[in-house]
């Protein structure tokens, strides 16, 4: 093609490519690929994964768009469909972790939850871990950070007639 690899004023490529930047956070390290909107997901974690040349199993891993909070899941979908654009910024990071969890006995384990799925998925996964009934009566709370930045409530003044 004549005009690959040409960057027009605007920062884009004549050919109509972009650079997407993802973040891996296994090996903290950022990643730069040249994309089309066509491109499906799969076609970019394909690439990501060439262009890291870590022998690793990675079947594990997907994208993660923390400004739409949201996985990119359906990896036939192309980046057009999804709406993303040069400016997203992705993490390809696993989407089973270890959580810290209280449970509703007060004791606290580590188990390793699927972050990719709905919450009452996960509850529901976690309660079949330890035998626990009627998960849609629990759910996943996270604790403040701090608890001196906590908000306070305003108090109503009462007016006299």
């Amino acid at each position: 093609m004549a005009l690959d690899g040409i960057r027009m004023p605007d920062g884009c490529y004549a050919d109509g490519t972009w650079e997407l930047n993802i973040h891996v956070t296994d090996l903290n390290r950022d990643v730069t690929l040249r994309v089309t909107g066509e491109v499906h997901i799969g076609g970019v974690m394909l690439k990501l994964v060439e262009k890291l040349d870590v022998k690793k199993d990675w079947s594990d891993h997907a994208l993660w768009w923390e400004k739409k909070k949201t996985w990119l899941l359906k990896t036939h979908w192309t980046l057009d469909k999804y709406g993303i654009q040069a400016d997203a910024k992705l993490q390809f990071t696993p989407q089973h972790k270890l959580l810290r969890l209280q449970l509703p006995n007060m004791k606290y384990v580590k188990v390793k939850v699927n972050f990719s799925d709905k919450v009452f998925k996960a509850v529901s996964d976690i309660c079949k871990t330890f035998n626990i009934r009627h998960p849609e009566e629990l759910s996943l709370l996270r604790k403040p950070r701090d608890p001196t930045k906590k908000k306070k409530k305003k108090k109503k003044k009462k007016k006299k007639k």
